[in-house]
């Protein structure tokens, strides 16, 4: 199966930017993916038992058109924030400039993909994207989810979209307004809170040659930005003012959780495989 049948969702996302209406959804993605039953089964190869063990640029590159889709995808579960560093610093104008989809796009899209819906109901950052923090008493407290804002999504072992949540932990453990604001790695665009991914700062064909982050489910292990680590080391390294915990927390949560590390770090050629908790996915 060839990584073109992937590519060809960068052409899906064009068009709509483009020419769809507000509240596109079900009428334009079904058809779409129905005519074109290899990017489903390309996914499944991608998500397929031994994926994790995959290197190489090819199928990362293939899969970020599909990763910015589930970008548009889950933006209308999102609350909107009018802060102007959330603008593209390219331009100042948001990153996506067409029209939004309806609500419900995000549930056709999981279900026309075979995607499996991530039913963890304890947080962990693998699985849960912080989305707002309330604070619990105790200050040790750690991250409960008390809402959800959007599902997340497996394709077999391949993380797909991480759930969007709202969390309650104490004061030691996150800051409320660092833990929701501060800069999300490894994600091309949200209405919530400034992004930051490879791909911002390209032309318009260069920046499509950007890495998807692959994390995988492998039995009772999860894998982290499978095919980050480069030979030679990371510009991270460099990074002598953030202590070790707050890099591996940068990998894991995506963000800054309790001080604020800003939007220049280097989480992208860092990897990490650590145990997965005793919890069930349906």
């Amino acid at each position: 199966m060839s990584d073109d049948d992937l590519w060809s969702v960068r052409d899906l996302i064009l068009d709509l930017r483009d020419e769809g209406a507000a509240g596109w959804g079900e009428a334009e993605l079904v058809p779409w993916l129905e005519q074109r039953p290899a990017v489903r089964q390309r996914l499944r190869e991608l998500g397929g038992p031994d994926a994790h063990r995959w290197r190489g640029e090819s199928a990362s590159m293939a899969l970020y058109p599909v990763g910015r889709l589930v970008d548009l995808l889950i933006a209308p579960h999102q609350p909107v924030s009018d802060d102007p560093t959330l603008l593209a610093w390219t331009t100042g104008r948001p990153w996506w400039t067409g029209p939004l989809p309806a609500p419900t796009a995000w549930g056709v899209f999981r279900a026309a993909v075979g995607a499996v819906t991530i039913a963890e109901d304890r947080f962990h950052p693998f699985f849960h994207e912080i989305v707002a923090v309330s604070m619990w008493k105790d200050p040790a407290e750690p991250p409960h989810v008390v809402a959800e804002h959007w599902p997340g999504v497996l394709v077999g072992g391949l993380l797909l979209a991480r759930a969007g949540v709202t969390v309650r932990a104490g004061a030691n453990v996150l800051d409320p307004a660092i833990a929701a604001r501060s800069c999300l790695y490894f994600a091309w665009w949200r209405r919530n809170r400034v992004v930051r991914d490879m791909s911002h700062g390209w032309g318009s064909n260069s920046q499509w040659s950007t890495d998807f982050r692959r994390d995988y489910v492998v039995g009772d292990e999860l894998h982290y930005n499978v095919g980050g680590a480069r030979a030679g080391g990371s510009p991270a390294d460099d990074d002598t003012d953030v202590s070790t915990d707050e890099r591996r927390d940068l990998l894991r949560f995506r963000h800054s959780t309790r001080r604020d590390l800003g939007s220049e770090r280097w989480p992208y050629y860092d990897a990490l495989v650590e145990p997965r908790p005793p919890q069930r996915l349906c």
